[in-house]
């Protein structure tokens, strides 16, 4: 199965362009990032690849919705949260309920997201270290 590329990435738009109107809502977007860990969570055998990075993305956007974190630059988190739009919406180019290939479209938004905003995801990590917490995603103290 060939991606249509062009059209993942129009629908990633879309989804930045919810991620920027979300973000003005600290109660949608923390409903939004925590959606989206349930559905990470329910589905992490599809995700196996991208875990680590998935980890990386629902951290940086939960401390940055709360508040903890807000050195990352603004087109930086609606990437993220768009990413993170586009994975929660079941019906984007390739329907998740497709077996076997329904995370392909997200896997790859993903990742760009994740190359789009490496440096700041790096800084993200040293800030965390700096603080000697680990990075989780479960919402608890670490």
């Amino acid at each position: 199965m060939k991606l249509n590329r062009q059209k993942i990435l129009d629908f990633f738009k879309k989804s930045q362009s919810k991620a920027t109107v979300i973000l003005n809502d600290k109660t949608r977007a923390s409903k939004t990032i925590k959606d989206a860990l349930g559905k990470a969570v329910t589905n992490k055998g599809d995700l196996e690849g991208v875990w680590a990075k998935l980890v990386l993305l629902f951290a940086v956007s939960k401390d940055y919705v709360n508040g903890s974190y807000t050195e990352i630059p603004k087109r930086s988190i609606v990437a993220i949260l768009g990413g993170l739009v586009y994975f929660l919406s079941p019906i984007d180019v390739i329907p998740d309920f497709v077996p076997a290939l329904g995370f392909i479209d997200d896997i790859y938004i993903l990742n760009l997201v994740y190359r789009q905003v490496l440096k700041d995801l790096e800084k993200y990590k040293a800030w965390k270290d700096a603080q000697g917490k680990i990075i989780d995603i479960d919402g608890s103290p670490a």
